[in-house]
């Protein structure tokens, strides 16, 4: 590269040659490029200097040809402008601080050790004389270099300076300036400047130009005096025009003083607790299992839960010219929290609190909390899983593989395949249940109603009610199982009712298995079993603790020295689980009373009633009396008496299970 040629070059040259100005071959170049454009900057970029401080002469103008045939270069003449070529000495940065390479500022180091910068040094002309200032070198950088200093006076044009001064100067390094010389007036020599305004009067624009030799260099306090004269009264950055001017920032616009932007509010926003726009993200589980089925799009609350906050709009600042004009700013909008049904505003009115449980909706920018999600047509694919806290209403079916899970309760228009139903309400059913063996339908407070069931297992808290068929299922009630429509039949499965079973047949032709038990509390039979399991395992403990407890009071007592303490302390611990066992199996034993005297309450209460035939092959259990029917029997009722299964006269019901209306009308 030329430019790089010209450094060495001078270097090699003797510092006190005054032919150091005479260096012509260097102020131009011919360049062979497909445009002007291009051939000025490789121009720029061989004579190291700005495109703008460039004149050219086309030699011999080129033309692109035709499909690329036929093309010839721009010969171009690229010459550095007289008024720069005659200042070109200061700037080169070499001169000024060294040929090294140094970091820029806002630039890091790559390596990871101390910062290592060669020392550079500053050559100025002022009204109170010449002065030169050495800065010392960082870590394992190199010092100034005298010749360069010296070079650099003489670049400048001055003639009368004081050597040892300068070599004291470069010597010691302290970064202070040091006087060199008496300043010799040559005004058409001195640097100038131009102060310009932007048109927003927000920033106020310097250019220096460079002295040319002999002449006089800007200070801070002139640059701050002619912004001044200009209008500029704010926004002074004095720190930045000084970096200016040691790095001798000449014929580049300079920010001399900036003023305050005006700075408008935020607009108040709603933060939404929750979601509003419902998108459908499948997650992977563990074993990178996707579940197409869990599409998440209800939006559960519950009752006092934040669904939104109100964020209140800002204030904005005013902005400040450098003119020292004020600049008003605008004030953010306010938002506006609207409440929706089942929603409230909390006391300090910044919040949207729910009022209820149940899935939030959004609507013409309110959030509603709704107690019923409607599905309008079947579950299935398209649907996903359903989880609500509140009810939920299905105009169609429920597919196979699908799960409902409500708070409330759950009402089907049409069928129910081998899908798992489970609220904490009752469940309707309007048609039917096709379970195919894989069917699970509980409620854990409520009834269940369906048109008829089929290879399904249901769990109640209360009453089944079945208006045509019950086949081939396993029921759980712990209220009535009621089959009271024209069918009215119940054969095949297992059947088991706290208070009572009714049907209109029982059973069938064929001698089909079917089993059914009265007077026992599924769930409280469930729970008596837990009990005697959580009695069993505290047993066990309470006989490893009661062994060594025995094992350490033998040791005690055979010890003939001071028991020791850490086994003192464990015989302490062992007697507290001792107690806190027992104490835990008197409660679980009171429990189970309890659990036991109902039992034996739902078990007077048991009856079977058959309206019209019960059938050879079923099964009947009450109270623990079992009896197996061997001939057809019609209009009977069944109870226990002493121990054994007896046979009356059809009691008639004193009041019909009636079906609930549907929800969401």
């Amino acid at each position: 590269m030329a430019f790089t040629k010209f450094k060495k070059a001078l270097l090699a040259l003797d510092v006190e040659d005054e032919s150091l100005e005479s260096s012509e071959d260097f102020d131009e170049v011919e360049v062979y490029a497909d445009s002007v454009e291009q051939a000025l900057n490789i121009g720029a970029y061989e004579l190291g200097v700005p495109i703008s401080d460039l004149d050219y002469d086309i030699i011999e103008k080129g033309n692109s040809g035709i499909f690329g045939l036929g093309r010839l270069p721009y010969k171009v003449r690229i010459k550095v402008l007289k008024s720069v070529y005659d200042s070109r000495w200061s700037d080169l940065e070499d001169l000024n601080i060294s040929l090294s390479p140094t970091l820029k500022e806002g630039e890091q180091a790559e390596t990871t050790g101390p910062v290592s910068r060669d020392g550079k040094f500053l050559v100025k002309i002022y009204k109170t004389g010449n002065h030169v200032t050495i800065f010392p070198p960082e870590g394992t950088g190199k010092p100034a270099s005298l010749p360069l200093v010296l070079a650099k006076i003489r670049k400048l044009g001055i003639k009368n300076f004081d050597q040892k001064k300068i070599e004291k100067a470069v010597e010691k390094s302290e970064g202070k300036p040091v006087k060199i010389g008496e300043w010799v007036p040559k005004p058409d020599a001195d640097s100038t400047m131009a102060v310009e305004l932007s048109t927003d009067e927000m920033k106020a624009f310097v250019t220096i130009s460079a002295p040319r030799p002999g002449g006089r260099h800007l200070a801070v306090n002139e640059i701050m005096n002619a912004l001044r004269v200009s209008g500029v009264e704010y926004g002074f950055k004095e720190k930045e025009i000084e970096k200016a001017l040691d790095d001798e920032q000449y014929g580049s616009p300079i920010i001399a003083a900036e003023g305050d932007h005006v700075q408008n509010g935020d607009d108040g926003y709603i933060d939404y607790k929750i979601r509003i726009d419902k998108k459908i993200e499948f997650k992977e589980d563990e074993s990178g299992r996707v579940d197409f089925l869990a599409k998440d799009l209800i939006e559960n609350v519950v009752q006092g839960q934040v669904l939104a906050e109100l964020v209140p709009a800002k204030k904005g600042k005013s902005g400040k010219t450098v003119t020292n004009k004020l600049v008003p700013a605008k004030d953010g909008k306010p938002a506006e929290l609207k409440p929706g049904k089942g929603t409230i505003i909390s006391d300090d009115g910044n919040r949207i609190i729910a009022e209820r449980n149940g899935q939030v909706v959004f609507v013409s920018g309110k959030l509603n909390v709704e107690e019923i999600y409607t599905v309008g047509g079947d579950v299935g694919l398209d649907t996903g899983n359903i989880m609500f806290l509140g009810s939920v209403v299905i105009r169609g079916s429920v597919s196979d593989n699908m799960e409902i899970k409500a708070a409330g309760n759950i009402d089907v228009g049409g069928n129910v395949g081998k899908s798992r139903l489970e609220a904490e309400g009752d469940i309707v059913i309007r048609q039917g249940i096709q379970g195919r063996d894989e069917a699970l339908i509980e409620s854990t407070t409520g009834s269940m109603y369906a048109k008829f069931i089929q290879n399904a297992k249901i769990s109640v808290e209360k009453d089944v009610v079945i208006s045509e068929g019950l086949m081939h299922s396993r029921i759980d009630a712990g209220g009535k199982v009621h089959c009271n429509g024209k069918r009215a039949q119940i054969v095949g499965g297992e059947i088991m009712a706290g208070e009572e079973i009714r049907c209109k047949q029982l059973g069938a032709q064929a001698s089909t298995p079917t089993t059914v038990i009265v007077g026992i509390n599924p769930k409280i039979l469930q729970q008596i079993k837990q009990i005697e399991k959580i009695e069993q395992q505290a047993h066990e403990k309470l006989d490893k603790v009661a062994q060594n407890i025995r094992t350490l009071n033998v040791q005690k007592k055979s010890t003939t020295v001071e028991f020791p303490p850490e086994k003192e302390d464990m015989l302490n611990k062992m007697l507290a689980a001792e107690e806190k066992l027992k104490e835990r199996l008197e409660e679980a034993k009171l429990e189970k009373e309890q659990l036991m005297e109902y039992m034996e309450t739902l078990s007077t209460q048991g009856k079977i009633h058959v309206e019209k035939t019960l059938f050879p092959g079923v099964t009947v259990e009450i109270n623990n009396a079992r009896f197996i029917v061997k001939d057809e029997y019609s209009h009977v009722t069944l109870i226990e008496e002493k121990g054994n299964i007896k046979i009356v006269p059809y009691q008639q019901p004193k009041e019909k299970k009636e079906w609930p209306t549907r929800e969401g009308r």
